[in-house]
């Protein structure tokens, strides 16, 4: 696992780019499902009035990503190992972001039977 981490090769930053994006869409959709609740407000104030709109959300946080990270992987390819190295760095400390709020979504969604 540690050695997955620190590989910047561009097959490991694909997969790391994936990850990323699987995140991504599992931290909206828990996001969706906790406000529909009623219980939980979004904390994010620039995703709060975004996700009340269902196409806007789409775009936002599904096909502009996907587009952003097929962009970025295709940049990789000609990039120096300089900034490959960069971009492995950042791919990490997002994946370690967004891994922590898709765990704070899911102890938050394992704890609503409480507060039903």
């Amino acid at each position: 696992m540690f050695n997955f981490i620190r590989r910047y090769q561009l097959s490991n930053l694909k997969i790391k780019l994936l990850l990323l994006y699987l995140l991504n869409i599992s931290d909206i959709s828990l996001t969706i499902i906790l406000v529909n609740t009623g219980l939980i407000i979004e904390a994010n104030p620039l995703m709060a009035n975004i996700i009340t709109n269902s196409i806007a959300t789409f775009f936002i946080k599904v096909l502009l990503p996907a587009v952003l990270f097929i962009y970025l992987y295709i940049r990789l390819k000609t990039a120096t190992v300089k900034m490959i190295k960069l971009t492995n760095y950042c791919l990490i400390g997002l994946l370690g972001f967004y891994l922590i709020i898709n765990v704070l979504h899911l102890v938050w969604f394992l704890m609503l039977p409480f507060f039903v």
